[in-house]
């Protein structure tokens, strides 16, 4: 039993507002700070945990906790945490993970920022295994000083061929494969938004171009030659056609492309691989990249959010390591 003055503790899970000393709800006064820290990097980043969106955000991880906590509470409700995380066995004891509601994505419009999502699947567990995988090379790109080029940089730049920038979904990446001698034309679209990274060297720049990345969750097949259905397989198979035709200088400008493959284990790596390395007949590919990266449902524990994708070595058949800030 409660005395009037003693304040029940709200779920994680509910809306239930914070209230004050006097039993009101506390409103939220939003700072740039907010705006910067907060409210951008899920306009970026659809999905992302607490300890990432502070990663952002810098500053002490129980104050962005609290915070978090008002900014999803009513009469605030600027960000929402998605109930899908709740399907997770551990969820009662992982970050909680937050989103834009329509509210937050009005505040981001008003101040002039867009929302950079180009799509984003139904399957929550894949989606939110993109956003931290693109948010790693983001924070990456702050801790090394190197430039993270933005798909609205691309869609602006002037390599951008005006039939592509004018499409529907210029991110949709045509491709011809002949499979059994028969030709298929299809469209590769990946995950994330493309990007790219620039380096400097002395008076020398490099620059590296992904179509985004491609986050496999081990709920597609790794070898079948079913085209109909989404496999590992079909994607490896598109991605060397597109490469081999140079699609990817007639669509996006790019001079060069690489495909990050991100999977949950080092065993579901080494099959991606293995079936790289027989496609290719042993001759294995400089553009296909892996690493891993556990998932939502992995009962592994969550690796700290850092610029490990853009900072760290990728895995590639045939050749050495890639790194794109040294390779």
């Amino acid at each position: 039993m409660t005395d009037g003055n003693t304040q029940m503790r709200n779920s994680r899970w509910d809306d239930e507002p914070v209230r004050d000393k006097q039993g009101r709800p506390k409103l939220a006064a939003l700072t740039d700070r907010d705006i910067e820290g907060i409210l951008l990097p899920l306009a970026r980043y659809r999905y992302l945990p607490v300890d990432y969106i502070h990663a952002f955000a810098g500053g002490s991880l129980d104050y962005m906790v609290n915070r978090l906590n008002l900014l999803s509470r009513r009469p605030n409700l600027f960000v929402r945490r998605p109930t899908q995380q709740r399907a997770s066995a551990a969820a009662n004891h992982r970050r909680l993970i937050y989103e834009l509601t329509d509210k937050g994505m009005d505040i981001i419009r008003t101040r002039g920022y867009a929302i950079e999502r180009v799509r984003f699947t139904s399957n929550f567990a894949h989606e939110l295994m993109t956003c931290q995988t693109m948010a790693s090379f983001d924070l990456g790109a702050r801790e090394t000083g190197i430039r993270l080029i933005r798909w609205n940089d691309i869609l602006n730049s002037k390599s951008m061929p005006e039939e592509t920038r004018q499409s529907p979904k210029p991110y949709a990446i045509p491709v011809t494969l002949t499979i059994n001698g028969q030709r298929t034309d299809t469209r590769i679209v990946a995950d994330g938004a493309p990007f790219g990274v620039e380096r400097s060297s002395g008076d020398s720049r490099y620059y590296f171009f992904c179509p985004g990345v491609e986050a496999d969750c081990g709920t597609e097949p790794v070898d079948t030659s079913d085209f109909v259905r989404s496999s590992i397989y079909k994607k490896l198979m598109q991605y060397l056609a597109l490469h081999e035709q140079g699609v990817h200088r007639s669509h996006f400008g790019f001079p060069n492309l690489y495909i990050p493959f991100i999977t949950t284990t080092v065993a579901r790596q080494t099959s991606m691989m293995a079936l790289l390395d027989r496609i290719t007949h042993g001759a294995g590919s400089q553009i296909i990249l892996f690493r891993t990266f556990s998932s939502l449902t992995s009962f592994e524990t969550p690796r700290p959010p850092s610029g490990f994708m853009l900072t760290e070595d990728w895995q590639r058949v045939g050749y050495p390591p890639f790194n794109f800030l040294h390779s």
